[in-house]
């Protein structure tokens, strides 16, 4: 399925995407791979291109690479939001840290690539990204960002795997698979005392984490949701359902509510075609819902909810 069906833009222009990278090859190689999916492609070589496309021309997405030959590329990001903070950043690098990845996040990059990456990684961040732009008034908990009880249950869970590893490379994923287990992600915090734990860079085990998808770098919520978006979902109304979660519930596909009460995701497909729309809650599949079904299972999860408050 192509993205001009997953995105339903409706009679909204084209997405507008500028590639901001100094490596001529890579930059055509990746605006072909884009350009033959249907979007409209501008190549930037310098940071100083970049703010002069963006002076002449509205964009969606800008794909940003952060070491350019004039402007640090976190400083084209930051004047490319505050110019236009509607605009989705993509930020891909083959200087990758932990470091930079939080503060592209801060800075509003909708995700963050480590070169080299494969030409369906990058599709689906593009994709992802610009899915966003849908539902732009939503209350989400900023990318990475732990509460104060993750920190007091990281330090205890770091204490128990001091106990039971070694500290070997190879324990690296059963590492952070216990992280997760105990916090529902993996934050910042815990990459790092991995990589000391482990003896691996800070980039190694934040490439380790982004690289499985059973991973998660930021808050989940306590219900998570997940909707079908694959061709015969979509055809029998999975944008409407995403749509209502959405705006009822102060939603976006990604990030957490700041209550934690859901986490609202999309699938490219689940393989349950003759069942669609499905859509998914906490591992429980719903087939042929519609709106109002999904409303009445959320509303009993957040009416059964000890920590949910009705009013947000």
């Amino acid at each position: 399925m192509q993205i001009r069906e997953a995105l339903d833009l409706h009679d909204h222009s084209w997405p507008q995407v500028l590639i901001m990278e100094d490596e001529a090859s890579v930059a055509k190689g990746l605006g072909m791979v884009l350009s033959e999916e249907g979007y409209q492609v501008d190549l930037a070589m310098t940071g100083r291109s970049a703010l002069d496309s963006f002076n002449q021309k509205i964009f969606d997405l800008l794909v940003a690479d952060l070491r350019l030959p004039d402007i640090d590329g976190m400083e084209v990001i930051k004047q490319v939001k505050r110019r236009r903070p509607d605009t989705e950043v993509l930020v891909i690098t083959g200087y990758s840290t932990v470091t930079t990845a939080v503060e592209a996040m801060k800075l509003g990059a909708s995700d963050y690539l480590s070169k080299p990456f494969t030409e369906d990684e990058f599709l689906a961040a593009v994709k992802g990204a610009l899915v966003t732009r849908e539902f732009p008034e939503t209350e989400a908990v900023p990318p990475l960002e732990p509460l104060p009880e993750d920190l007091l249950r990281l330090a205890e869970v770091m204490q128990q795997i001091r106990r039971q590893f070694v500290g070997e490379q190879q324990e690296v994923i059963t590492v952070l698979q216990k992280v997760q287990n105990a916090l529902g992600y993996v934050p910042t915090e815990a990459l790092q005392q991995v990589a000391d734990f482990t003896g691996m860079t800070e980039a190694a085990v934040y490439g380790i984490a982004t690289f499985y998808e059973r991973f998660r770098l930021a808050p989940v919520g306590r219900h998570v949701v997940k909707v079908c978006r694959g061709t015969a979902c979509h055809v029998k109304g999975a944008d409407k359902i995403l749509h209502e979660i959405a705006h009822r519930y102060k939603l976006s596909p990604g990030p957490t509510r700041r209550d934690r009460l859901f986490t609202l995701e999309t699938v490219a497909c689940f393989g349950s075609c003759a069942i669609g729309p499905v859509v998914v809650v906490d591992d429980k599949v719903g087939a042929d819902m519609n709106a109002e079904k999904v409303e009445k299972v959320l509303h009993t999860l957040a009416r059964e909810d000890v920590h949910h408050d009705p009013h947000s």
